[in-house]
């Protein structure tokens, strides 16, 4: 969508879609929003797997609690460039992926 790769998460989903998932998140050179709705555990074989697949893209995690900014955080350890941020947000997410401003919260509308 408009120069950046958007993904939404609501539950974690069943292995072979979890699976179809990351083969959607492959590296690439537009930065990759990844919308994190509601409170989903990713275990350390999960959080391997998301890290593999997003590699050396420049990612956003859009979160709303403490899971999501722990994902974040070992996302970051496992050598991901993640930044987690909320909703309110969402102009410092733009800056850091270099978006024009608003141009999030239009996409976002037309994902939930």
């Amino acid at each position: 969508m408009d120069g950046i790769n958007l993904a939404k998460l609501a539950s974690m989903p069943p292995q072979r879609e979890w699976r179809e998932f990351l083969d959607h998140l492959r590296p690439s050179v537009r930065p990759l929003v990844l919308w994190i709705r509601g409170r989903i555990w990713i275990g350390s074989a999960g959080r391997t797997e998301l890290a593999a697949a997003i590699g050396t893209s420049r990612v956003a995690l859009l979160v709303g609690d403490d899971i999501g900014r722990g994902l974040a955080t070992a996302l970051r350890w496992l050598g991901a460039d993640v930044d987690a941020y909320t909703i309110s947000d969402l102009d410092r997410l733009e800056a850091k992926l270099d978006l024009d401003a608003g141009m999030l919260g239009g996409m976002l509308q037309r994902v939930f």
